[in-house]
């Protein structure tokens, strides 16, 4: 039970049926796993490995969305961080989760830039934005796509109580805590938001 084996079967079985809608793009499975596939090789190449944590920046984009499924394939446990943080809410949190990746978009440099010297465990090269590929100190995220297969990567055993991603609460009562989810919680979370919104295999989720 790991979120990897669903995309993989829905590209295997349906591999022609429309999976993904972004503006004006559409990816069939088939397709869309492809793109997966070719983050997940590109993050290995990178050195992450299993049980490294990935940060996202961002916005709602088709990138959060592949490293969502990237992640899931090799067993990276994803950090989603709001884009609203700043300053030393942001550093603490990154340092936190142990974050040995971010990926972000280029609007939000000018928050991160200052914080870099506080973040020691993220290796210089590892700072990747969706939208720019002339940032100093960043790398696009195109480099981590190009030139890697775009097949399932092996090898790589999950089971269903790793940990898939990280959730810090809002800090209400005191800082923000890590929730961490597992592989076998996010199936369930899925499986019985399906059955209550009665989403059949037709159906198109916003």
């Amino acid at each position: 039970m790991n979120l990897a084996v669903i995309l993989n079967r829905h590209a295997l079985y349906r591999p022609n049926h429309l999976a993904v809608i972004y503006g004006e793009q559409r990816f069939t499975y088939a397709e869309f796993n492809r793109r997966v596939n070719r983050l997940a090789h590109g993050l290995l190449r990178a050195g992450i490995a299993k049980g490294d944590k990935v940060a996202t920046i961002l916005p709602n984009t088709l990138e959060l969305l592949e490293v969502y499924w990237a992640a899931a394939k090799i067993g990276v446990v994803v950090v989603p961080l709001s884009n609203l943080l700043r300053g030393q809410g942001l550093a603490r949190l990154l340092n936190d989760a142990d974050t040995a990746l971010v990926v972000t978009e280029r609007a939000f440099v000018e928050h991160l830039d200052p914080l870099r010297g506080d973040l020691p465990q993220i290796q210089p090269d590892r700072y990747f934005l969706i939208d720019a590929e002339d940032v100093p100190g960043y790398s696009p995220y195109r480099a981590l796509v190009t030139d890697v297969p775009d097949t399932n990567p092996t090898g790589i055993e999950i089971h269903p109580d790793d940990p898939y991603n990280i959730i810090y609460s809002s800090g209400t009562t005191g800082l923000p805590k890590g929730i961490v989810l597992t592989h076998r919680i996010r199936v369930l979370y899925g499986l019985v938001f399906g059955a209550a919104y009665r989403i059949a295999p037709e159906s198109v989720v916003l």
